[in-house]
């Protein structure tokens, strides 16, 4: 266990669940930041370097989390440090020129998937900067051309939402209205909001996980839930595969044409719309030759609230609310949509929700004595979830999807799109999606050759992209097959 000094005990706060977790992935050797990457069309459209380096230095004024530590980063009870000094604009703000593609879409999915790898992993990753701005400009015209902005943090400093709010500070033109947050007295969210599991919650998962598979396999047979695909249908070990990435454009056209035909039946917002075409596509590229695909899908909630102490844009303050389907390919993709849509303003649903991220309370925990020879397996966290990620079923979830919706693009800016690596421990598919003047920006990210390699990724956009434009044209048979079955 970490040891606090007294001088540091009024300058430092635990890590929640959810930070911890990050910071395991990066202990386990697969590190994890969210990043932004905003498009200008010109140096004159963009913000100065000066602009940035001053607006550096009033972000920390604000959010001491920016200029701490994580101490006992590999022991079971990490906790933020306030450093003695914020760090240098020279420290966080970097230049560099990116690679000029032959079209627009392919230059910023290239400029996003190299600037992923902008926090690389080193023995003293906590007590460095944990975050970076990057300033990236044509190598031969950089006047006259595109420049691109990124904003990486790592996961354990902020959350989907968090960032988009972050981003807004670090351009808007003023910031002196934000609060000016002190460390200790920012709130976790384990502190806030009670995310334990209840009895009935965690029975079913103990009679699955714990008590079945003690029986013999015709007993078995008839008790056990079938798993979520890809289940065991593997390629390769995903701790072995490299992240890979690619981006699906969707036009403001149809955007507000699919906002209008969402209301026609009764769905306030997309977001259970997008995960419908998704789950769509991946019976689509997927399920097909199959009788039946199990697929759960989850998807991050925000509790970020400021009455409660919570950062204005800083720490994780998500649960995490899942749905399955046993797809046949009967399943109607309104159905599913409004299904979805109704389950967020369901209040015992959403307590679930919270009750799953409240699960690694119960992830076996402490310190390894002695030390694991696996310099990755500092504590019983890593050990855990790297025996799970070697498992024959690494998996336990088909799809992440993480929708931060609309945000307004900051003066200047043409696009956005927002995003993080594939991480062995989550779903063989994840997705970030954001909305902005530029129209939906939807970034798939998956490690490679695992479950799905680069060819499925794109057979399945065009299927998402396919369902949607149907479901806007008001085609007639909306069930999976309906939808996609003159697609592959």
């Amino acid at each position: 266990m970490a040891l606090i000094t007294e001088n540091e005990s009024d300058n430092r706060q635990f890590l929640s669940l959810h930070e911890r977790y990050s910071v395991m992935r990066r202990n386990a050797g697969f590190g994890n930041i969210v990043i932004a990457v905003f498009k200008y069309p010109n140096q004159s459209a963009s913000p100065t370097r000066s602009f940035l380096e001053n607006r550096i230095k009033e972000l920390q004024e604000h959010f001491p989390l920016l200029c701490s530590d994580i101490k006992g980063a590999r022991t079971s009870k990490p906790y933020f440090s306030k450093r003695q000094d914020p760090w240098s604009a020279s420290d966080i703000l970097f230049s560099a020129n990116y690679t000029p593609k032959s079209s627009k879409e392919e230059e910023i999915e290239h400029v996003y998937s190299t600037e992923l790898w902008m926090l690389p992993d080193n023995p003293d990753f906590y007590r460095k900067q944990q975050w970076k701005v990057r300033m990236l400009t044509h190598p031969t015209q950089p006047e006259n051309s595109p420049v691109y902005i990124s904003l990486g943090l790592d996961h354990a400093l902020v959350d989907g939402r968090g960032l988009i709010a972050i981003c807004n500070a670090l351009f808007a033109e003023d910031i002196s209205s934000l609060p000016y947050e002190k460390l200790p007295s920012t709130t976790s969210m384990d502190a806030t909001i009670n995310c334990k599991p209840s009895l009935s919650y965690m029975l079913p998962i103990v009679f699955q996980k714990l008590i079945l598979p003690k029986f013999p396999n015709f007993i078995q047979y008839y008790f056990k839930s079938p798993a979520p695909w890809p289940s065991t249908n593997l390629r390769a070990n995903p701790t072995l595969c490299p992240s890979a990435e690619s981006i699906l454009f969707l036009p403001p056209d149809l955007i507000g044409s699919l906002k209008t035909v969402a209301k026609q039946h009764n769905i306030k917002t997309l977001h259970p719309i997008f995960k419908a075409a998704f789950i769509a596509g991946i019976w689509s590229v997927f399920g097909q030759d199959k009788a039946q695909l199990p697929v759960h899908a989850s998807s991050p909630r925000s509790e970020r609230n400021p009455s409660l102490g919570h950062s204005h844009c800083l720490r994780n303050y998500t649960s995490s609310y899942g749905v399955d389907f046993n797809l046949t390919g009967s399943e109607d993709v309104w159905t599913m949509a409004k299904k979805m849509a109704d389950d967020l303003q369901d209040a015992k649903i959403l307590e679930e929700s919270r009750m799953t991220m409240g699960m690694l309370s119960y992830v076996p925990d402490g310190d390894i004595d002695p030390p694991h020879e696996d310099i990755h397996r500092p504590t019983k966290w890593e050990d855990y979830f790297l025996n799970e990620a070697n498992s024959p079923t690494p998996y336990s979830n088909s799809l992440s999807l993480s929708n931060l919706g609309f945000t307004n693009l900051p003066n200047g800016a043409e696009d956005m799109v927002w995003g993080q690596e594939a991480s062995p421990f989550t779903a063989p598919f994840n997705v970030g999606l954001v909305g902005h003047q530029a129209g939906v920006r939807m970034i798939s990210y998956w490690r490679e050759g695992s479950v799905v390699v680069k060819e499925e990724v794109k057979q399945l956009e065009t299927a998402f992209a396919t369902v949607l434009r149907k479901l806007v044209a008001g085609h007639k048979d909306t069930t999976l097959i309906g939808l996609t079955q003159d697609i592959n």
